[in-house]
């Protein structure tokens, strides 16, 4: 039989199998910290929310699928764009960490409803995958420049033939949520002379990844603030009239719900030819041939009632060897009998 261990004994190895594990358990707690922390800049709050951030990311992740796909037809090979991150940050960041010598798309971006026509914004397409592609659109298989030079004006018309199908895609995957119609200004190769933003302008960068065969590169969207608070009050304004409307047309269809089901509800209509005060001594001792007095005259109109409101006045006559009251008068509303 297999010896028991004694209170003590247990405690003793309970406490160092903490003590082993303690170091191991902090490390691990902190590099989740780590990744999952981010210092917050009170200096510089941030003007867009998580939910208005997501939204974003929505629309580019599948700016990035089509875009893929416009690619690798265009290429005649395989490419691959996968959204990175859609961040918020100063201007001067994203232009700081910009080489000299880039290929900057400016892109004029109206919105429809807008009557402000400074909604831009900038597409940076890393050199390794410019080149690769005008050599791949030239018959080339598609390999980087090796050596680090500017484009030469054939390939920044190349390249500006490409990009315009590139930036005329954005307009589908705004289209569920604002109609925009983007095009491409003008091709950039100088990141330093850029203007219409402020380096202290709050700015969304979208960062994607491209995979051309073998060569990969980055290509972000620098989305100004100004233009963002434009497409967010539209949208805002648009599903303001499109629940507005959504309400008149519920409301609409309530009405048309009630009348249904009161146009199928069976009244009693009832025709008066005239009322009279008898007494019950006389109502029994009533036979054949006996005379009722009305208290309307021969040719006077005959009421008809809805349940107990008078509704229509007419005259009596035969309709298909029936009897029947030919209406002369509406009374609007009803009249109580």
């Amino acid at each position: 039989m297999a010896d028991i261990l004694s209170q003590s004994q247990i405690d003793q190895l309970l406490n160092s199998l903490t003590r082993n594990e303690e170091p191991e358990a902090a490390a691990a707690v902190s590099s989740e910290l780590d990744k999952k922390v981010k210092e917050y800049d009170f200096r510089s709050p941030k003007l867009f929310t998580r939910e208005q951030m997501k939204l974003l990311f929505g629309i580019y992740e599948n700016y990035a699928r089509i875009v893929s796909s416009q690619m690798t037809g265009i290429l005649q090979t395989y490419t691959l764009v996968e959204i990175l991150e859609v961040e918020e940050q100063k201007y001067y960041e994203f232009s700081n960490a910009l080489p000299d010598s880039v290929l900057l798309s400016v892109i004029d971006f109206p919105v429809h409803g807008d009557d402000d026509e400074e909604n831009f914004m900038f597409l940076d397409m890393a050199k390794d995958i410019g080149f690769c592609t005008v050599d791949k659109l030239l018959g080339g298989i598609g390999r980087p420049l090796e050596e680090d030079r500017d484009y030469t004006e054939i390939e920044l018309s190349i390249l500006e033939h490409f990009m315009r199908g590139i930036v005329a895609t954005m307009k589908n995957v705004w289209f569920d949520y604002i109609e925009v119609t983007p095009r491409l200004t003008k091709l950039e190769t100088n990141s330093r002379i850029l203007q219409g933003i402020a380096p202290d302008d709050n700015v969304v960068i979208v960062s994607m990844s491209i995979t051309v065969n073998e060569t990969q590169g980055r290509m972000n969207i620098c989305i100004p603030a100004s233009t963002l608070d434009v497409i967010f009050k539209m949208r805002a304004a648009q599903s303001k009239r499109n629940a507005k409307k959504e309400n008149i047309e519920m409301e609409t269809q309530r009405k048309r719900n009630i009348m249904g089901n009161i146009y199928d509800t069976d009244l009693e209509m009832r025709g008066i030819l005239g009322t009279v005060l008898v007494p019950a001594r006389e109502v029994i001792s009533l036979g054949i041939g006996d005379v009722i007095r009305l208290d309307k005259m021969e040719d006077s109109m005959v009421e008809l009632t809805v349940e107990e409101s008078v509704w229509f006045k007419g005259e009596v006559g035969t309709h298909n060897k029936k009897l029947a009251i030919e209406i002369k008068e509406c009374l609007r509303g009803g009249k109580d009998s």
